[in-house]
């Protein structure tokens, strides 16, 4: 009896080591009555959550929580500001790039030719930009009409057809190419002022004859779809932005109110004796800490002109930018950069720092990333370029920075904004300087064989918010 008692137990402990082991339930995936009940237990219906409810209902959470104690703390002073000219106004463009580029230039056309203040016309290249952007457009198509519509390469093409967005590669090639023109020449219209009309006229047009050109085998008729594409794009223009001159007389009022005898100039002789300086000495340091530092990098179709150079950018140390910025605007040179400026920034207040919406007050809960934490999650991104015309030091170290910006008088502090110096930490993304202001290592980079980056890179041009 007792041998079969412990026969028993072997068998027992056998079945037990070798039998299946019992499933784990599932862990739930969707929103259970349970984990609904977690939720709604785990909210403390206090006397703060029933008071930043009622506020929000009829107001926005940014002006509710505005940190007037750091708004207070920043004063109107600037211990250097390079002498100001008038603010310019993209309106509802996606132009920051252009106005920014051109305003960079203009101190140097008003002391090239004794004058107080000028502007340039945008509308002018913004003609040509989008007549550009269109031939890269359908030079892009023919060379890729062997992929299928839904690859990555079309996907991007079909969304970019001439977007208004660019960076300083795109200015600087335009004038390069077309010269420039005073403002008076070719003012603005509606439709250069407000360009989402046209660029939805020109998406349209130009997908027309994309699918014409993929459809065809010949490269000889390719060739006549594009340019009969181009006439289109070129009367449509013409129609909305007015005929660009290749001539014009001007004159105009000196620095002691004296009129000049008109002269007559095509956009490149207006372009020499106005500007004159190689737009080539300009470097473009962008500091994304996803990417290696010390690297030289293009990103594709990161331009307006097909057979020009694309954006070409040296990868350095965010710390790298902010002494190449003052360096340049301690020499009275503006400064053009790039940077998120929807970020923890006031347009009413005129004001951009870190800590200027007191978000963790209203909700109880910290928000915080770091840089390459919002790189890396897509939170951070150039969606505007400014001028730095202007610094508030702090002994060695600057306090603040005076950003003139193309929005007009109406928003800031009469078209000027106050930038905290930490902002500089989290959002500029890129600058542009003189070769002057830049270390010789740096300069090194651009020896390199540049990384290609594909045109769907994060950093492509985005620098298109109008206000």
């Amino acid at each position: 009896m007792k041998y079969f008692a412990r026969f028993a137990m072997v068998l027992l402990a056998v079945a037990l080591t070798v039998a299946p082991a019992v499933a784990k339930k599932p862990r739930p995936t969707g929103l259970t009555p349970e984990m609904l009940k977690e939720l709604f237990q785990s909210l403390k219906m206090d006397s703060h959550l029933t008071f930043a409810r009622n506020a929000l209902a009829d107001n926005d959470a940014a002006k509710l929580t505005l940190n007037r104690d750091l708004i207070n703390s920043i004063d109107d002073n600037f211990s250097h500001r390079i002498k100001d000219m008038s603010i310019t106004n993209q309106e509802h463009s996606g132009r920051c790039w252009m106005f920014a580029g051109l305003n960079i230039l203009r101190p140097i056309a008003a002391k090239k030719l004794g004058i107080k203040d000028i502007e340039f016309s945008e509308n002018y290249l913004f003609f040509y930009d989008k007549l550009e952007k269109a031939n890269m457009f359908l030079e892009a198509v023919m060379k890729t009409r062997s992929l299928p519509m839904d690859n990555r390469y079309m996907e991007f093409l079909m969304n970019h057809t001439t977007p208004d967005g660019g960076y300083w590669v795109n200015l600087a090639e335009l004038a390069k190419k077309y010269g420039i023109v005073p403002k008076d020449v070719m003012p603005e219209t509606y439709a250069s002022s407000h360009s989402g009309t046209i660029n939805r006229t020109l998406d349209f047009k130009l997908k027309e004859y994309a699918l014409k050109i993929r459809a065809e085998k010949d490269v000889n008729k390719q060739a006549a779809l594009k340019i009969q594409a181009l006439k289109d794009v070129y009367r449509i223009l013409a129609i909305n932005f007015g005929v660009p001159p290749t001539s014009f007389r001007w004159r105009y009022k000196d620095k002691d109110k004296k009129l000049t005898a008109y002269k007559t100039y095509t956009p490149s002789q207006f372009y020499n004796e106005a500007i004159g300086a190689p737009l080539d000495d300009y470097m473009t340091l962008e500091s994304v800490p996803t990417k290696e530092f010390g690297k030289l990098y293009q990103i594709d179709l990161d331009k307006s002109v097909y057979d020009r150079p694309n954006l070409t950018f040296a990868n350095v140390d965010i710390d790298v930018l902010r002494q190449v910025a003052l360096k340049s605007v301690l020499a009275d040179t503006p400064v053009w950069f790039g940077c998120d400026v929807g970020k923890e920034s006031s347009s009413k207040n005129g004001i951009m720092a870190p800590g200027i919406y007191d978000m963790a007050s209203l909700y109880g809960m910290d928000f915080k990333l770091t840089r390459k934490q919002m790189f890396e999650t897509y939170t951070d991104a150039p969606t505007h370029a400014m001028v730095f015309t202007g610094v508030d030091m702090n002994g060695e170290q600057p306090a603040k920075w005076l950003v003139e910006n193309s929005w007009g008088k109406e928003f800031g502090h009469d078209g000027f904004y106050y930038m905290a110096d930490k902002w500089f930490d989290y959002y500029i993304q890129v600058v542009v300087v003189k070769k002057e202001f830049v270390p010789k290592d740096v300069l090194k980079i651009f020896k390199q064989r540049a990384t290609l980056l594909p045109p769907w890179d994060p950093m492509y041009k985005v620098l298109t918010l109008g206000r």
